[in-house]
């Protein structure tokens, strides 16, 4: 059952994506609520309902539904086992594309942190406007995971990468630090630790780790991500 808190959480991020007019001034008005249905279901932490989905966009629950279909047709959408709405695996090849040196450089590393702390690692990029994952990984060993689906966005300033990107960003108003920490704020029950990856192209980046809370040595983990994000970089060159 969800509780209020999360409740709460999701519909703050659905009015924020919705408060965005949703004009196709000289363009597509079907593509531009396709981009704004993808935007909407990866701002939020739970996934979410087509009759959601369509209010959130005010479109008819028929036309969501046509909407829908047709990006899970092309692998934009997926569904959960529940029937929700989440960002499908098209998503990550893109993102892959954009980004395939840093992945390259990165994908090893993540997994090196998954299996070495048991935590799920991802690698977290600012897309101009939100904090977006590129790639995840999980433990091996784990029977529950945390996945951090790519495609993935949350609000800069918001959860441990999320603020890792801010002081990026804006280093005189949010000083950066060697690693910052999260908890119940983009997934509720969920907790992070995110450190700086300081890329010679400038783009504000972050790689993070996700566990469910309990007493962590947090110096400890921040040293591993950072240990990881120094030889990312120098692969990056």
């Amino acid at each position: 059952m969800k509780s209020k808190h999360s409740m709460g959480e999701q519909m703050a991020k659905l009015q924020t994506v919705n408060s965005r007019e949703l004009k196709a001034e000289g363009g597509s008005q079907t593509l531009a609520r396709g981009l704004a249905a993808l935007e909407i279901i990866g701002s939020v932490s739970e996934p979410i309902s087509v009759a959601t989905l369509s209010q959130q966009l005010k479109i008819h629950r028929s036309m969501g539904y046509r909407l829908v279909k047709t990006l899970e047709q092309s692998g934009f959408i997926e569904r959960d086992g529940a029937g929700g709405l989440i960002l499908g695996s098209k998503l990550a090849i893109l993102a892959r594309g954009v980004a395939k040196d840093l992945l390259s450089a990165a994908t090893p590393e993540l997994a090196a942190i998954a299996d070495a702390l048991e935590m799920t690692a991802f690698l977290v990029t600012y897309d101009g406007e939100s904090a977006v994952t590129l790639s995840s990984a999980e433990p091996k060993n784990l029977e529950t995971t945390l996945g951090k689906k790519p495609g993935s966005r949350h609000a800069i300033g918001q959860g441990a990468p999320g603020k890792v990107i801010q002081s990026l960003l804006k280093p005189k108003k949010f000083p950066p630090q060697p690693f910052e920490v999260s908890e119940n704020e983009v997934i509720h029950g969920i907790a992070s630790i995110a450190v700086p990856l300081y890329l010679s192209s400038g783009q504000p980046a972050a790689i993070a780790v996700l566990y469910l809370p309990h007493d962590v040595n947090e110096v400890s983990v921040a040293k591993v991500l950072t240990s990881a994000a120094s030889r990312i970089c120098a692969v990056m060159g």
